[in-house]
């Protein structure tokens, strides 16, 4: 009797139950329509409008322009990613802010909340000695560059932390 409940439980432990679940297996459930705030609640932030907000040392701000002729290319739905990495030709961010694609031209302030997560709590804006900035108008919403996506550089780069009235025109497509 005992080989056989040793067996049984051996068997199970091996092959454990047959019904394969997978993590992740069901999707997330929808997330619920937006509708008009009760009464009384306070209001939720723009984030077109958190450029305004006082910014914190080392912050960069300026204004965002577009070229002759870009207006007509603005796609409809897409976003608006300023990066700011260590290189000219890439690296990984130091700074990075994704918005609903705004009005132009756009004026910005880029602070300490918008560095990198992958540079955790140690690196501090305001030490930053050097650094190129990019604007680029993205149609589906991710980070990669895509053909159609506009894009513009700072014209004062390299910039340092603490940059101000910066001017980035947005003048090339993907």
């Amino acid at each position: 009797m005992n080989k056989l409940c040793l067996l049984i439980l051996l068997t199970t432990l091996l092959f454990g139950c047959g019904q394969h679940y997978e993590a992740g297996s069901n999707p997330p459930p929808k997330p619920l329509p937006r509708t008009a705030l009760p009464a009384g609640h306070p209001s939720i932030p723009n984030p077109a409008k958190q450029a305004t907000k006082p910014a914190g040392a080392g912050a960069i701000s300026g204004t965002i322009r577009l070229a002759p002729g870009f207006e007509t290319r603005m796609p409809a739905n897409a976003y608006l990613y300023m990066i700011a990495r260590e290189r000219v030709d890439g690296g990984p961010p130091y700074l990075l802010k994704k918005i609903r694609l705004p009005s132009f031209p756009y004026s910005f302030t880029m602070d300490q909340n918008d560095v990198g997560q992958m540079f955790g709590a140690g690196i501090v804006l305001a030490e930053i000695p050097e650094m190129y900035l990019i604007a680029r108008i993205d149609q589906d919403g991710m980070a990669m560059a895509q053909p159609g996506d506009l894009e513009g550089t700072c014209l004062q780069n390299p910039i340092a932390g603490g940059a101000q009235n910066l001017e980035i025109i947005i003048d090339r497509v993907y």
